[in-house]
């Protein structure tokens, strides 16, 4: 089975774009830069230039290393969640779950250790709500987990 996972950041497009012009802005902010320290003239130009680098390092980090986690992560082995205000956040092996709850915008899970979790799916998609319920039932069957409607 396919994983499935949820994560809401920006398109890859746009990502394409901010990275493209954040080296540029780079490139051009550096060459000033070193222009102006081999004419040693430490003019406005010279502080620009190096306000131009942090600027275009803040945009390529932000794209790129500092995007989000996945918010929800199904696959065969567990359920892993990273939703803000939740009570749980980490993963659920599947191994130890005993009952799935299905609700309109909201799971809830009880596990061998006798511990019932609620999540609350109510921030999310509507497409990405009905993915995850066809992804948990399909789960459900593969690995006789019973589960009903809540």
């Amino acid at each position: 089975m396919n994983e499935l996972e949820i994560r809401y950041s920006i398109s890859k497009k746009l990502k394409a774009a901010s990275l493209l012009c954040g080296v540029y802005l780079l490139c051009i902010s550096a060459g000033v830069s070193i222009f102006q320290v081999i004419a040693k003239d430490y003019s406005f130009f010279f502080f620009a230039g190096i306000a131009g680098i942090v600027i275009a390092a803040i945009m390529i980090l932000s794209v790129t290393l500092w995007q989000s986690k996945p918010l929800i992560v199904i696959d065969n082995d567990s359920f892993r969640l990273h939703l803000p205000k939740q009570r749980i956040d980490g993963a659920i092996e599947w191994e130890k779950v005993t009952y799935l709850g299905i609700g309109l915008s909201y799971l809830t899970m009880t596990t061998s250790d006798s511990k019932n979790f609620k999540i609350d799916l109510e921030n999310l998609k509507y497409i990405d709500l009905r993915n995850i319920k066809t992804k948990l039932i399909e789960i459900c069957e593969a690995k006789n987990i019973p589960y009903g409607n809540l």
